[in-house]
């Protein structure tokens, strides 16, 4: 160490170098002095732009430049160091530190160059700005599409409610005068009832009218069902929606574009106006179908009285009909009762062209039956009530209607009394159902049958209806072969 430290002092400053010529010193001090203060700015420079821009790629590799140009400013440092004073070693040193930063950092630089050409470049980033003008201008134009559509809504909007009021008042006035009809459907039969009690007191026929107002008590049952449920659809009708989306529009009548626009509730009134159109329309059709469903069970009333009032005469009525609208119509006439009763339908329905029959006579006795299987259910689980009605033709043109059910049953000694006048095992029966079923039967040249294992399984009862001929034309024409 002596020997170095001698040796060391042995070396003379780098002005002695220069003759200590006075503008060769102040040459070397003022370049070396500029770039070395240079070299020193850098470095905070990009330390500065390193923390300003976080998303700058390659960042840590301006950290590097900046350790690398400080280090270069520290040889220079050490230039103007060494021209007084021969400090050899530390200028040695700090350049080998610069020659370790100066390759460490042209290792790293050479991979990073393929990636660093990959970077966009000013016709790349104007190829970006043109398509980013290019989408604001398509915003722009969608912007204004919008607006256009949105003026169209509100034309639309406005049809479409004036629309939904105009069915608004149909609706009112279907239901003003359905409340009209029945009204005057009441009247009517309570005058024809009344016509009917006096007719069967002078005749004697106390018990023609006792069937009669028992087949119009099993109609008017049906009849009070589909009157119940039109009252309840006008109750739970959406009509008062109507009139606060109307209330709505016209609080907002100045503003409209801008609320149907950007108010989430104007959003929402296209589609929720739409649903309130859909759902006053199946109002009205639902109810126009109860409505003509009412209508179906006065005529049938009607037509019970005439047929009673004609009934000395065993006067049929004959007219084509189908089958099964017969069942359907009888059912919905008892559609009420079974629904309460949780009673399950099955139809075995033979596939029957129309034919010949007195239409109010087999409807009178397909709705007692099927008023009789329900009340026989009515003790049964929920499992036994199932309710199956069939019907087929055979050979010989003979229809059979069957009304099966799986109720109590009927004992063997009561098979051959059912039919019997003021017959009845039910408590609060009288006995007179069943009896005006075999009468009108028997007064359309058929018969009633019934069928039973015994109390527990279930009772079958069958209507048999031999064909009936065509009467007569008097124009000397052929009746259809399918209506009879």
């Amino acid at each position: 160490m002596a020997d170095l430290s001698s040796t060391l002092q042995q070396f003379i400053p780098h002005g002695f170098c220069l003759s200590w010529e006075p503008r060769l010193v102040a040459l070397h001090l003022i370049s070396d002095g500029v770039t070395a203060l240079a070299y020193a700015t850098i470095p905070f420079m990009l330390i500065k732009l390193v923390r300003a821009r976080s998303d700058l790629q390659f960042s840590w590799m301006f950290v590097l430049f900046g350790a690398f140009i400080l280090a270069c400013g520290a040889t220079h440092a050490m230039s103007i160091w060494t021209l007084w004073h021969p400090d050899y070693l530390a200028a040695g040193l700090v350049k080998a530190l610069t020659a370790l930063v100066s390759v460490g950092t042209a290792a790293v630089l050479w991979p990073l160059i393929p990636r660093a050409i990959a970077l966009p470049g000013p016709a790349q980033w104007e190829a970006v700005h043109q398509d980013l003008r290019r989408q604001i201008n398509d915003r722009e134009a969608a912007e204004q599409e919008v607006r256009r559509l949105n003026a169209e809504l509100e034309v639309r909007v406005a049809a479409r409610t004036a629309e939904l009021q105009e069915a608004h008042d149909r609706l009112s006035a279907l239901h003003a005068e359905l409340e009209q009809r029945v009204r005057d459907r009441t009247q009517e039969l309570e005058q024809a009832q009344a016509a009917l009690v006096a007719t069967a007191r002078q005749a004697g026929m106390a018990e023609v009218a006792t069937n009669v107002l028992h087949n119009v008590g099993n109609v008017l049952n049906s009849v009070n069902v589909s009157v119940g449920l039109m009252g309840q659809q006008l109750r739970q009708s959406r009509l008062g929606g109507l009139g606060r989306t109307v209330g709505l529009l016209a609080e907002h009548r100045a503003d409209l574009g801008a609320f149907m626009g950007q108010d989430p509730r104007g959003q929402m009134l296209p589609d929720y106006l739409a649903r309130l159109d859909t759902t006053l329309q199946d109002e009205q059709r639902a109810l126009q179908h109860e409505l003509e469903g009412v209508a179906k069970s006065l005529d049938h009333l009607k037509d019970v009285v005439a047929t009673q009032q004609t009934y000395a005469g065993h006067r049929q009525m004959l007219a084509p009909v189908r089958v099964d609208e017969l069942v359907q119509d009888a059912l919905r006439m008892n559609a009420g009762a079974l629904s309460r009763h949780q009673v399950r339908v099955e139809l075995a329905l033979q596939e029957l062209p129309p034919r010949l029959l007195d239409r109010h006579r087999v409807l009178q006795i397909l709705v007692n039956l099927i008023s009789n299987a329900k009340q026989a259910m009515d003790a049964k689980e929920a499992g036994g009530h199932t309710l199956k009605l069939s019907a087929h033709q055979d050979e010989e043109g003979t229809l059979h209607l069957a009304v099966q059910d799986q109720g109590d049953g009927i004992a063997p000694e009561n098979l051959t009394r059912i039919f019997h006048h003021g017959f009845t095992t039910r408590a609060q029966g009288h006995g007179f159902g069943l009896h005006s079923c075999v009468l009108a039967a028997r007064e359309m040249g058929g018969e009633l049958r019934v069928h039973s294992d015994g109390p527990g399984h279930g009772a079958t009862f069958t209507l048999v209806l031999p064909r009936v001929a065509p009467p007569a034309d008097p124009s000397g024409a052929t009746p259809s072969p399918s209506a009879a």
